[in-house]
């Protein structure tokens, strides 16, 4: 049986403008990721691997072509519907965590829930359900301050994941780990992909981290070689 198209780009062009340049940073992508499959994205420093993961996270929006995010079409989404889309449907993991120092670890991996209808005592059930899949239970009453990078990357994931969605973006997710915390960080992806059968996109530069996932597609001056 064929399985489900989870992120589906056809034709997708990406220009950057300037008053004084233009910049190709994707021409024509067509690509297709299928449900469960855990795909990573490999090439050279400016050659639009985050381009086009910001474009299918919808968080930018290509020049031309089209996108179809679990089935769905989201070309004429106003901002606000394309927020909702985001926030159940997609995960977001980043190489610099982007949690909040102000907030504990269970107050940011909350976040995601304030924008939906859930009450304080669901999402603090959520929560501490995610960090104990994480491993990191031990660890919520403290501030990112207080947590390594490993740890640190260890939230960022369970915030993503609080909303239960069926894709997860990883961009460089391990770029600021060493090799024991970035193997950690690895392993846990797999396991969200194998056990879970989440579906996910990783940008990375670390040969071996993409040799364990399905597949690898590999980009140069915006377009896929391999």
């Amino acid at each position: 049986m064929e399985k489900e198209i989870m992120i589906k780009l056809e034709n997708v062009t990406k220009i950057f403008r300037t008053n004084e340049i233009e910049t190709m940073a994707l021409e024509n992508m067509n690509l297709e990721v299928k449900k469960g499959e855990f795909l990573s994205i490999m090439g050279p420093s400016g050659c639009g691997k985050s381009t086009l993961l910001n474009i299918m996270g919808l968080l930018d929006v290509p020049t031309s072509g089209t996108i179809q995010v679990a089935g769905t079409d989201t070309h004429n989404m106003n901002d606000r519907e394309m927020a909702a889309f985001r926030n159940k449907t997609l995960g977001f993991v980043f190489q610099s965590f982007h949690l909040i120092n102000s907030l504990n670890v269970l107050d940011n991996v909350e976040l995601p829930l304030l924008y939906r209808n859930v009450s304080a005592k669901e999402r603090h059930e959520l929560a501490e359900e995610v960090l104990h899949k994480v491993g990191m239970t031990h660890r919520m009453r403290h501030m990112p301050t207080q947590l390594s990078g490993g740890q640190c990357q260890r939230v960022a994931i369970a915030r993503a994941i609080i909303g239960n969605p069926e894709i997860i973006l990883a961009d460089e997710p391990t770029g600021n780990l060493d090799s024991k915390m970035g193997t950690e960080v690895m392993d846990l992806l797999r396991q969200l992909n194998s056990e879970d059968g989440r579906t996910i996109v990783m940008v990375t530069h670390n040969n071996d981290q993409a040799k364990l996932t399905s597949r690898t597609i590999r980009m140069f001056d915006g377009h896929q070689i391999g």
